[in-house]
């Protein structure tokens, strides 16, 4: 039993958690995607949380956090400031 229980802490744990991180940064890009391209199609960010629910009705997995129109306002903010960095500098 002790070994079992070993072998589940050394070699099942961390896949599971990697895979749990990869799925996270996985739905975290594709809601950060979805921000740039309003911001680059200069369409309202008023529709960025209807526009999150529509991709979700596609059975694509978004995540469940990161849904905000202020999280797409920050991203967004975040991109251009790292943007004008690598621009002007």
């Amino acid at each position: 039993m002790k070994d079992r229980l070993l072998t589940l802490c050394i070699h099942v744990l961390p896949n599971l958690n990697k895979q749990s991180e990869q799925t996270l940064f996985q739905s975290t890009a594709r809601v950060s995607r979805t921000a740039y391209h309003m911001a680059k199609n200069n369409k309202p960010f008023t529709s960025f949380e209807s526009l999150i629910v529509f991709q979700e009705g596609n059975s694509i997995d978004m995540g469940r956090v990161l849904h905000s129109t202020t999280v797409a306002i920050d991203t967004i903010g975040r991109v251009t400031s790292q943007m004008k960095k690598k621009t002007f500098n």
